[in-house]
């Protein structure tokens, strides 16, 4: 079982951008996690997100997931790293900030039977992340990572 808070105090002392930001991790199930975010430290001179806000938000939110997913299921001894991303910014967001990234099941299961058969691989897969402001939809990120066994 995934304890999340304590998950979510050991990446804020390790990376300490996410204090700055004030992100929090509120649920993680099911290859999907769910973060929120005040707007007020990340806000831009617009009166909106800052788009490296979102970006930085975004990519942790997709190395978290996979970290949670692959830990939930037996595999903590990982390295996990973005490898590639892109970013869509649909509309401003000009409040709080929920995000939501996940994985796709069929592709994570291949990935976790490669390392649990001890894969020495470095193996890519995708993450989706989404990110809204009062339900709607204002920025993307679909990026590419990978992961390996230490």
């Amino acid at each position: 079982m995934i304890d999340l808070a304590q998950f979510e105090a050991e990446c804020r002392r390790d990376i300490p951008l996410l204090d700055a930001m004030q992100l929090s991790l509120r649920s993680y199930d099911n290859l999907t996690l769910k973060l929120d975010a005040p707007l007020a430290p990340n806000i831009n001179n617009k009166g909106t997100a800052f788009g490296g806000s979102i970006a930085s938000i975004c990519l942790f939110a997709g190395w978290a997931v996979s970290t949670l997913a692959f830990t939930d299921h037996g595999i903590g001894n990982t390295e996990i790293v973005v490898f590639q991303s892109e970013m869509t910014f649909e509309r401003p967001a000009r409040g709080h900030l929920d995000v939501v990234a996940y994985l796709r099941p069929d592709e994570f299961n291949d990935r976790l039977a490669r390392l649990q058969q001890g894969s020495d691989e470095r193996l890519r897969f995708d993450v989706d992340v989404d990110l809204y402001h009062d339900g709607t939809r204002c920025a993307t990120m679909r990026g590419v990572y990978v992961v390996w066994l230490k």
